[in-house]
């Protein structure tokens, strides 16, 4: 198996530093209230606020929010669209991990500042972001946080906010499928079904022009550190450093699955024989046969796919701290 070191940076790629923070939060624009788009359908494994308690809680600290409910992700989008046309300076999404990809997808590049309630299962983009997961902070940080410009990862005309890729994660997906029903059990009866019927396949990376020969059972290409439920993968990931993180298993079996799983739980994954680690800014995989197609929690299409990095394309409120000598406010 080729050896991808997790140093391996392109070359002339030196990571992206954290733009300057500004501090344009939901409280500036004095008494006209943020639209609120909250998905009644997110944390489906726990309890989480509606749009009336939330509502309730951001007057109690002196903010203003315009409770719009949706129900499917189309939906969404097409709110979180009209918003940006109209002139919407600035959002607030309440829901999971799907509902945040729906927001990046149609805010990517338009300007207009996302700011994210975690109520999900995993929360894993607002992980990377460093935002608070109870809803107190995170209320918090809509009226007083910062303005960052981060990244997301591109294939085609479609952005993701964690992850892309083939294998093992995109063929559970597509067993899985896209139903609401969300549940742990579930999820475990699809990772064993999909897990006892696994192989390598021989696939052709190029990262950045260079290209390697692999024989692995799943490969993926990381904005941000987790994906699935919780599952840290790229632990280096970084969601402003303008890079892309691949991550490939190489050839194993059904009997050495679990041990890996394990593994990546743990972050302990890195010094396993069968795991390979690079950054890219454009990765192109291939197969002999079409494989599935991942981009964040939906199966888009299969191989051939060419997915890249688009630096700074998502205005997202974070949490105020002390700026270091690179995040200055603006």
């Amino acid at each position: 198996m080729t050896t991808l070191s997790v140093t391996d940076t392109p070359t002339g790629a030196e990571p992206v530093e954290m733009p300057a923070a500004s501090s344009v939060a939901c409280s500036d624009d004095g008494a006209q209230p943020c639209v609120l788009i909250v998905n009644a359908a997110a944390g489906a494994l726990h309890p989480t606020a509606g749009g009336e308690e939330i509502q309730r809680m951001a007057r109690e600290i002196g903010l203003e929010l315009e409770v719009t409910p949706t129900s499917s992700p189309e939906e969404t989008q097409a709110i979180l669209r009209r918003c940006a046309e109209t002139g919407g300076k600035r959002v607030v999404v309440a829901g999971g991990d799907g509902t945040v990809a729906c927001a990046a997808q149609a805010l990517a590049k338009t300007g207009v500042v996302l700011g994210i309630l975690p109520q999900g299962t995993a929360n894993n983009f607002a992980s990377a972001l460093h935002l608070p997961q109870d809803l107190p902070s995170a209320l918090q940080v809509l009226k007083d946080g910062y303005v960052r410009e981060v990244d997301l990862g591109r294939v085609g005309d479609r952005y993701f906010t964690e992850s892309a890729g083939v294998g093992l994660f995109a063929d559970m997906l597509h067993e899985y499928g896209e139903s609401t029903n969300k549940n742990l059990f579930r999820a475990f009866m699809t990772l064993m079904k999909v897990g006892l019927a696994v192989r390598a396949r021989r696939l052709r990376l190029t990262l950045d022009g260079q290209t390697f020969a692999e024989c692995a059972v799943m490969c993926e290409v990381a904005n941000s550190y987790r994906i699935g439920y919780a599952v840290p993968i790229a632990p280096e990931a970084k969601v402003a450093d303008g890079l892309l993180n691949v991550v490939v298993v190489g050839d194993i079996g059904p009997r050495e699955l679990w041990h890996y799983f394990k593994a990546f739980r743990s972050q302990l994954h890195r010094t396993l024989p069968e795991v390979s680690m690079a950054r890219a800014r454009e990765v192109r995989i291939e197969s002999r046969r079409p494989m599935n197609v991942h981009a964040d929690d939906t199966v888009i299409g299969t191989t051939p796919v060419t997915i890249t990095i688009e630096p700074r394309a998502l205005r997202v409120l974070v949490p105020r701290r002390d700026p270091g000598p690179a995040e200055a406010p603006a």
